[in-house]
C-alpha cells in the first residue's frame, strides 16, 4: 500500500497543471479564434470552399450563356477579391493559433531543459556515491577510472547554455 502518489502520478500531475494554466491564461479573443482555426481546419472547409467557388463560377458561366447580365464576369474579379480575403483572414488565425501554440512549446522546452539538468546533477552525484563505494569496499579492485572522473565532474549549467547558444549562431550564421 502506497503512502502517496507515485512519482509518476506526480509527474502527470505537474504536466496536467501546467495544461490548466495555460488554458486559463487564455482570453477571450484568443479561445475564439482557436474555436474558429479548428472548425477551419477541418477537410468539410476544403469542400465548402470549392463548392462555392464552382457554383460562383457556374452561376456567372450560366447567365452569360442565357446572355444575362452576370454579377462577376470572367476573370471573376470579385470571387479573387473575396478568396483573397479569406485566405487572408485564415492565414492571420492560424498564425494567431501557432504563436500561442509556440509560446507553451517554449515553456515546456524550458521545463525539459531544467529537468535534463537535474537528472545530470543527479546522475553525476550517484556515479560519485558508487565510485566512492567502489574504492571503500575491499572485495572490489580500486582503479582510477578516467572515464568514472569525467562523468562524475559536474557540468556548468550555463557553460552548457552558451555553448548551446554559441553552435546555435553558428549553425544559423552558416
Amino acid at each position: 500500500m502506497s503512502d502517496g502518489p507515485t512519482y509518476a502520478e506526480e509527474a502527470i500531475e505537474a504536466i496536467a497543471d501546467l495544461d490548466r494554466q495555460a488554458q486559463s491564461a487564455i482570453s477571450p479573443h484568443q479561445r475564439w479564434i482557436e474555436r474558429v482555426t479548428d472548425r477551419l481546419g477541418r477537410p468539410r472547409t476544403v469542400y465548402a470552399v470549392m463548392g462555392f467557388v464552382v457554383v460562383w463560377i457556374g452561376t456567372n458561366l450560366t447567365l452569360h450563356a442565357l446572355h444575362r447580365p452576370e454579377f462577376d464576369p470572367p476573370p471573376f474579379a470579385l470571387l479573387q477579391g473575396i478568396t483573397s480575403l479569406a485566405g487572408l483572414l485564415m492565414a492571420t488565425l492560424i498564425l494567431t493559433t501557432a504563436n500561442r501554440i509556440a509560446q507553451i512549446d517554449t515553456q515546456r522546452d524550458k521545463l525539459d531543459l531544467q529537468i535534463n539538468l537535474l537528472n545530470e546533477r543527479r546522475t553525476g552525484k550517484l556515479i560519485r556515491m558508487l565510485d566512492e563505494q567502489r574504492r571503500d569496499n575491499p572485495v572490489l579492485p580500486t582503479h582510477d577510472d578516467p572515464e568514472v572522473r569525467k562523468l562524475s565532474e559536474p557540468n556548468d549549467t550555463l557553460d552548457v547554455v552558451r555553448a548551446i547558444e554559441e553552435k546555435t549562431a553558428a549553425d544559423i550564421a552558416t
